[in-house]
């Protein structure tokens, strides 16, 4: 596996220095780059008496982001790191990080429990929004090896590029998948067709299946990771049908926000 390069937002918070040791690490930092995002608000207009008061929101964030750069390489030890602030919407600063650096992946804490920093709120919109492939990190995580990571998928057709930053994170860690089909309807020959599909797309990783039946879709997969000893949940961010209320109101907030697992997320490339 080359360099991944993996983009950091941070509010300053413990959540997400808490999300940055999670990308330590599952990566290493060995052969890696991370490039910290802090976005902040600028003055709707800067105030005659006070003209240097617009620069305030700019030198805090540089200040702000340093501070969290130390407590980074305190934790990690020599790594490389570079930093990134704006005053643009935290995703279109991602997408444009993604595009001209060629980032890899997106490590963002979620909203804990009372702990409503600003990448908290941001987080459901880099989850739907991003171009890279999305890792939240919940503030309850506590470091533990990622051995097994479940891929919760709607028995469609998927792409291998979609798959592949799923497929490289297992064979990096020599991790098994858990392909876990949530389904509402009863099985059909359809499913033998999906799951040969899935066989073949992941033939070249350690494996295993498991079907569920259950229209309580997020509870359903929490239930899977909680009783099957997962460290980390996939799915595959489709802009229509299956997974497409996952990202929305009470749903997000209770799989993406509020789960203590990190979730993956992938977008789905063009066939």
């Amino acid at each position: 596996m080359g360099m991944t390069h993996v983009l950091l937002p941070t509010d300053f918070s413990n959540t997400a220095l808490n999300a940055a040791k999670f990308a330590f690490d599952l990566l290493g930092t060995q052969g890696n780059k991370f490039t910290l995002v802090h976005t902040y608000l600028k003055p709707v207009f800067d105030n005659a008496l006070l003209p240097g008061l617009g620069k305030i929101p700019e030198r805090e964030a540089l200040n702000g982001l340093r501070r969290f750069e130390r407590n980074c390489r305190h934790y990690a030890g020599k790594v490389v790191l570079a930093k990134k602030t704006s005053n643009r919407r935290l995703t279109d600063v991602l997408n444009e990080i993604h595009r001209s650096k060629g980032a890899d992946l997106i490590v963002i804490g979620t909203q804990g429990e009372g702990n409503y920093g600003r990448v908290g709120t941001n987080t459901t919109a880099v989850v739907t929004g991003a171009t890279a492939p999305v890792i939240s990190v919940p503030s309850e995580w506590r470091p533990v090896p990622v051995q097994r990571i479940m891929f919760a998928y709607d028995g469609e057709t998927l792409d291998r590029s979609t798959l592949t930053p799923l497929i490289e994170l297992a064979r990096n860690k020599n991790a098994e998948i858990v392909l876990a089909h949530v389904r509402y309807l009863m099985p059909g020959a359809k499913d033998r067709a999906a799951k040969d599909r899935m066989e073949d797309l992941f033939s070249d990783v350690k494996h295993s299946f498991v079907t569920v039946q259950g229209s309580d879709m997020t509870r359903t997969i929490d239930e899977l990771a909680t009783s099957g000893k997962i460290q980390l949940v996939a799915v595959v961010h489709r802009q229509v049908g299956f997974w497409k209320g996952l990202f929305h109101s009470s749903k997000a907030k209770k799989m993406a926000l509020h789960a203590t697992l990190p979730l993956m997320v992938l977008p789905e490339r063009p066939r």
